[in-house]
């Protein structure tokens, strides 16, 4: 699982959506709006791929004690998805960053993709 935490080579920060931009105050509604925006953004969906929710805080800490990295997440909003945000502080090459994030997600926080 910590491949979906590494950033496609030559960008700047890993893609990821910010649940609380919905306002929804209900994990599972949140969640489907980020499915909404991949359907208007037309991602192609597998339907065995998931959805990782990872704490912010959480993944703040896990990178700095685990690997001393000092990584920020940012709303970058685009056009069509105003929930896209972006973590940075890292590339594709730090895969150990990646398997710390990873190691945050509990069965509890994968969502299907595809509903």
């Amino acid at each position: 699982m910590a491949s979906a935490f590494i950033p496609r080579r030559g960008e700047e920060y890993l893609s990821v959506n910010w649940l609380e931009y919905f306002s929804q105050g209900d994990l599972i509604a949140a969640v489907e709006r980020v499915r909404e925006a991949f359907r208007v953004k037309s991602y192609r969906v597998r339907e065995n791929g998931r959805l990782a929710v990872l704490n912010v805080g959480a993944a703040k800490t896990a990178a700095r004690e685990g690997v001393d990295r000092a990584l920020s997440i940012d709303h970058l909003p685009v056009s069509n998805d105003q929930s896209h945000a972006g973590i940075r502080g890292y590339g594709s090459e730090d895969l150990a960053v990646a398997v710390e994030l990873a190691t945050l997600v509990t069965r509890q926080d994968v969502h299907p993709a595809v509903t």
